[in-house]
């Protein structure tokens, strides 16, 4: 899951579609063209076990090959408050869907011991499988000042701290950091790419590819040149689809394409793993 030369794969993130019930959620990111997908644990219990999404993705001919933990603020109380118990519920749910990685975020600001154990599983190498990836995160600002509620916000701590980093573009805009040059400080730690962009208004907009301020361009170019061989999960707000599936599925596809594109240019990208 981290650098190495090679050519990364294409998946598509359900965090977005949190409006949405998980069947016609799958059903428009097959449609679309996909074949992996980053399984997003949320409220919806039907997220919670492994047994339905497995089932639902195979009857799509789609795999679930990332997890993102239930960190959220929405999700705080899904499999409990502990982190620690979330991250060994969500390698639990790696391991039982052949998921390479479990997306977590860091720790907030009080959890020392679970920023303690980022810190020695990340000394002892962090090579086990699953791949736990820590979420870049940001601050909230007040004029030049930054209120943090997680720690390592800044992203010099983090590439120091996590064990594997899951570098999230919006997130970057918004802690007002460049994205081509974390991308490039991160590489030897780095083992998923979250892809939007961002209006640069200050907030996390996950606009679609292209709408926004970032270097998309540049930073897929780089992906490329360079031979980053993660996962990149395309994570743009579909929102304004939910009465819209036909657009929705334009809008996937569209973006899916976006990508495959830039990176196809003097160099090939995988969709899925051998």
């Amino acid at each position: 899951m981290t650098h190495t030369r090679g050519a990364p794969a294409l998946q598509c993130s359900t965090g977005p579609f949190w409006a949405f019930e998980m069947e016609p959620a799958l059903d428009a990111i097959a449609a679309a063209g996909f074949t992996d997908v980053e399984l997003m644990v949320s409220r919806d219990p039907s997220t919670h076990e492994p047994d339905t999404p497995a089932r639902l993705a195979r009857e799509r001919g789609l795999r679930i090959v990332t997890v993102h933990g239930p960190f959220l603020a929405v999700t705080k109380t899904v499999w409990g408050a502990d982190p620690l118990r979330k991250i060994r519920r969500g390698v639990e749910m790696c391991r039982a869907l052949g998921a390479d990685a479990l997306v977590v975020h860091p720790p907030l600001l009080w959890e020392r011991g679970y920023a303690r154990w980022l810190r020695g599983f990340g000394a002892d190498g962090g090579s086990e499988a699953p791949a736990i990836a820590v979420e870049t995160m940001y601050p909230r600002w007040v004029g030049k000042r930054a209120l943090r509620a997680y720690m390592w916000t800044d992203p010099a701590e983090l590439i120091e701290a996590a064990p594997r980093v899951a570098l999230d573009t919006s997130h970057l805009a918004v802690a007002r950091q460049d994205v081509l040059v974390w991308f490039r400080r991160f590489l030897p730690k780095l083992a998923h790419l979250h892809l939007s962009d961002n209006a640069g208004d200050g907030r996390d907009g996950h606009l679609e590819l292209g709408l926004g301020v970032l270097p998309i361009d540049g930073l897929l170019e780089e992906a490329r040149r360079c031979g980053y061989a993660g996962t990149i999960s395309l994570e743009v707000s579909v929102r304004r689809y939910f009465e819209q599936p036909r657009a929705l599925i334009d809008a996937l596809r569209r973006n899916r394409q976006y990508i495959l594109d830039r990176l196809e240019r003097g160099a090939g990208i995988g969709e899925g793993r051998p």
